[in-house]
């Protein structure tokens, strides 16, 4: 037998039986050292620590004397139970629940709203929960679990039209004239509509066709401020339809005084105030140039009462509408 066959006889009688020994000691102290877990258990109000050599959460909880009730539940901080991890314990707790119109008490150890919505069945995608699924499980809660839905429709609506307005010289300012009438249109709108428990919340518009355009209304919209009387071109800020009468400086007041102090005479316009401030210069069509300076019980609103010479005057007057144009 050679010397490299003697050592290798040597060792296999020797020194492996040695090693296997060392590796024997080593696996079971490091398997007791992982077998042997610190566990935090959170139970009541207080934080427990225990050993363990369990590996299932039910038996620590057995070990460290915590009893669950049939609808208590816990959690696990880690997948699975290792050295540090910590058992969540729920007790179960009324709580009302409000779903698809019915309202009833639960008893529930589910540690959120939103785990408590699964639990019962509801597609938490199509649901909004009142608190947030996301809130923890307290006793006596009020939870709502809000259906959501939506459905796409198309309807008719009009299409109002549109107002153009075109300057004219031709006409008076503050005058306007139409000359095409408007005609609305249709169009059809694709919209998606949400309901909150059946009950229309909102609606999403799509898009939309026209099925008939509007036709726009065309106004002329004068702009002539210069008006001809017997002393030339007055230039003027508004024109306003009125409806005129006429009186008699002894009309009313024997002494023919105004209610402004001033003597009545032709070219004195009676006027409700909160219409024409008197003061106002103005051109009255058939009439002339006047002032606003009297007032009158029975003129109110756009009636004006024109101060005339003499009865003759007067009864050719008569009571007429007129256009009355306000001065700069």
């Amino acid at each position: 037998m050679t010397y490299v066959e003697l050592k290798k006889v040597f060792f296999r009688q020797k020194m492996l039986p040695l090693f296997l020994a060392l590796f024997t000691v080593l696996l079971v102290a490091t398997g007791f050292m992982f077998a042997n877990k610190k566990v935090h258990i959170a139970v009541d109000g207080t934080t427990i620590m225990i050993s363990t050599l369990h590996s299932k959460p039910q038996d620590v909880l057995v070990q460290a004397g915590v009893h669950l009730d049939p609808k208590d539940e816990y959690r696990l901080s880690t997948k699975n139970l290792t050295d540090g991890s910590t058992i969540w314990v729920y007790r179960a707790v009324p709580v009302t629940v409000t779903y698809q119109g019915k309202t009833e008490v639960i008893v529930t150890g589910k540690p959120t709203v939103g785990e408590l919505a699964e639990s019962l069945g509801m597609n938490i995608e199509n649901t909004k929960l009142v608190p947030d699924g996301q809130n923890k499980i307290e006793a006596n809660m009020f939870i709502q679990a809000i259906t959501l839905t939506q459905k796409e429709v198309e309807r008719d609506v009009v299409e109002r039209f549109t107002v153009m307005r075109q300057p004219d010289s031709t006409l008076e300012k503050g005058v306007e004239k139409v000359i095409e009438e408007g005609q609305d249109g249709t169009k059809t709108i694709f919209a998606r509509i949400h309901y909150a428990d059946g009950v229309e919340v909102s609606a999403e518009q799509l898009s939309e066709k026209i099925k008939e355009p509007p036709k726009p209304q065309v106004v002329h919209v004068g702009t002539r401020d210069v008006v001809d009387t017997s002393r030339g071109s007055m230039r003027f800020n508004r024109v306003m339809a009125m409806e005129a009468s006429a009186y008699l400086p002894t009309d009313g007041s024997a002494e023919g005084i105004t209610a402004t102090g001033v003597p009545a005479r032709r070219g004195i316009v009676a006027v409700d105030p909160d219409v024409i401030p008197l003061g106002t210069r103005m051109y009255v069509q058939g009439y002339g140039l006047a002032t606003a300076a009297d007032v009158g019980g029975a003129i109110v609103g756009n009636r004006i009462d024109l101060c005339m010479e003499n009865d003759s005057e007067a009864w050719r007057f008569g009571r007429r509408s007129v256009k009355v144009y306000i001065l700069d």
